[in-house]
């Protein structure tokens, strides 16, 4: 028997601007800490929208909360449960240190197995996101935000448990089996693991001595799930005790689907699938980091709108956004935070080379396939982004790392995403490579190529747009597949920044009219290369992005946005939603 406390609601919020002091003579984790001038916020949530004075503030700032515990027997478990924390968390229990973690954007568990009192309890959490304290992301090119940004509860645990549960769509044929494992804590003798699917029928099996669940049940007559037809199935695993008494229980909506490559290209359900993608840094100008079901909502149907079928994040996201993508029909890419390093081709005793750095992006994928495993729409999960790949630790570093995914979930594909084609050792440890390309945008703008301030008066004669040249994608999309020809590739990052509402027939830089052409004919050009399986644009909407230096375009903004920050749509969404409905993803794709 499971007894959740939610702990999401009110806190008391306080910055700590002197952490190094107060670590000595503070006491902000104790329960009799004097908190009359905190400050009460919600959580969920991020310090920057708690006030003006935390706008932009990165730094070490206080959580602290009493909630009521039930009563519940001496043998019971208990653990607290943390939906994310940006960045690093200390956690404390009626004053004592319970632990701790590190990564933003992962779920994490702390057993507080007999530190938890019956009655009222004191929690306190230290928020650390310096940047200097951040490891995974080394480079921050999307916004630091700060705080308890998803969930949080308590989970007391009474008796038996399941653990762990996997749910895994084989195709066979007659249909499908669904192969489920897990495991039972603490099992008692005549324990069984009952499981069924919403169409009244039931299939039941053994427990390991060990506790180890793995049961494979026959399902007929069940659609796939495909983007073009999210078809989802009630499936519940259930924990029987001796008396058949249910005691623990695993539910939720399942699709079943195969994933595989077929000929270079990806195969959704047996068949060929081209992704039409787009890339997704999520920021809400209203929740920040805060995933809110309306913002989410908002956006995977604008994706839908455009035409996409397909989405890859740039962290690991929150569970409610892998529902949603479910139920709405969204193939999902996603990656821990290995983003943007890069030390010297020669340069040795690197990150890539030091255990603690490996083990921590171990550690955060491990954590971000926990949440997603189940769920239909993830496909692919990425095992780095614009690294420097030719530095002699880094292959020995994403072998490591890719053998982590491939452990924990074998049922989707790994790839990775290389900056202008630098791959190195990737394209033979993944299944499908992903390229980062901004050809004509930032080599133009590198040279100071910005557009030219009117006399207010109008030319004489024909204006002529801004060319747009893309032979050098075309020479490094050559030099990648004359490595390895049957590369499966994907187009993950192109396009160029739009300052929304600019609009010139001259195509200038920075207006919306170029950056909706630029991505025509990158889809154009990626059309001629049968290698390429797939395409994401950069990106999905204008977000707060701090690597960005001012220069009268960028302002804190990324401008790269088929949508604006508040979701207005640019000229380049309707240049993807043409390009998209183009092109079919596949015939019949959900048979």
């Amino acid at each position: 028997m499971r007894i959740p406390v939610d702990l999401t609601g009110t806190w008391d919020f306080i910055a700590d601007l002197d952490p190094t002091y107060h670590a000595r003579h503070g006491g902000f984790h104790r329960p009799d800490a004097n908190r009359r001038h905190w400050q009460p916020v919600p959580v969920p949530g991020v310090w920057q929208l708690y006030g003006e004075r935390y706008a932009i503030f990165e730094g070490v700032c206080w959580f602290a909360r009493e909630f009521t515990a039930p009563d519940v027997p001496a043998d019971s478990r208990a653990e607290l449960r943390f939906g994310a924390v940006n960045y690093l968390a200390h956690v404390y229990l009626n004053g004592e240190h319970v632990g701790s973690h590190e990564g933003g954007y992962t779920a994490f568990a702390l057993d507080v197995t007999g530190k938890v009192r019956p009655g009222v309890n004191h929690l306190a959490v230290q928020v650390d996101n310096r940047a200097t304290t951040i490891k995974w992301p080394p480079c921050l090119g999307y916004f630091n935000y700060g705080g308890i940004h998803r969930a949080v509860c308590l989970d007391i645990i009474v008796g038996m448990s399941l653990a762990e549960v996997a749910l895994t769509a084989v195709p066979d044929e007659h249909g499908w089996v669904l192969a489920v494992t897990g495991r039972v804590s603490a099992p008692h003798p005549g324990s069984i693991i009952r499981i069924s699917k919403g169409d009244g029928l039931s299939w039941e099996a053994c427990i390991g001595a060990d506790g180890a669940v793995a049961a494979r049940v026959p399902v007929r007559e069940t659609p796939a799930w495909s983007p073009e037809q999210p078809h989802l199935e009630p499936v519940a695993v259930e924990l029987l005790n001796a008396d058949r008494e249910v005691v623990d229980r695993y539910a939720g909506d399942f699709g079943f689907r195969s994933l595989g490559l077929r000929d270079g290209r990806l195969a959704l359900n047996g068949r060929p699938y081209a992704l039409k993608g787009v890339c997704y840094v999520y920021d809400s100008p209203t929740s920040g980091l805060v995933m809110t079901p309306e913002q989410l909502e908002a956006d995977l149907r604008l994706m839908k709108e455009a035409g996409c079928n397909a989405v890859r994040c740039h962290y690991p996201m929150d569970a409610a956004f892998y529902d949603a993508c479910d139920r709405l029909g969204l193939l999902v890419w996603i990656e821990p935070p290995v983003y943007c390093y890069h030390p010297g081709d020669a340069e040795t005793g690197t990150r890539f080379a030091d255990p603690v750095w490996l083990a921590l992006a171990q550690q955060q994928a491990r954590e971000m396939i926990a949440v997603a495993r189940n769920h239909p729409c993830v496909a692919i999960y990425g095992i780095g982004n614009e690294c420097n790949t030719a530095n002699p630790e880094a292959e020995a570093f994403f072998r490591a790392l890719a053998a982590t995914v491939r452990e924990a979930d074998a049922t989707c594909l790994l790839s990775y995403a290389a900056l202008y084609g630098l791959v190195g050792p990737i394209a033979d440890i993944v299944d499908v490579l992903g390229i980062n390309a901004y050809w004509g945008w930032y080599e133009k703008i590198w040279e100071n190529r910005m557009p030219a301030e009117s006399d207010g008066t109008c030319p004489s004669g024909p204006v002529e747009p801004e060319p747009i040249d893309l032979t050098p994608m075309r020479r490094m999309l050559d030099a990648v597949l004359a490595r390895k020809q049957d590369l499966a590739l994907l187009l993950t990052e192109f396009g160029a920044d739009s300052v929304p509402g600019s609009y010139a027939a001259s195509r200038d830089l920075w207006s919306e009219n170029y950056h909706a052409d630029l991505l025509r004919a990158i889809f154009a050009l990626a059309a001629e290369y049968p290698q390429i399986t797939g395409t994401f644009p950069f990106c999905f909407s204008d977000y707060r992005d701090p690597s960005k230096v001012p220069n009268g375009y960028w302002h804190e903004l990324n401008l790269k946005g088929l949508v604006d920050y508040r979701r207005r749509k640019k000229m380049a969404f309707s240049a993807v939603q043409a390009s998209y409905s183009a092109a079919p993803a596949a015939p019949d794709a959900g048979e």
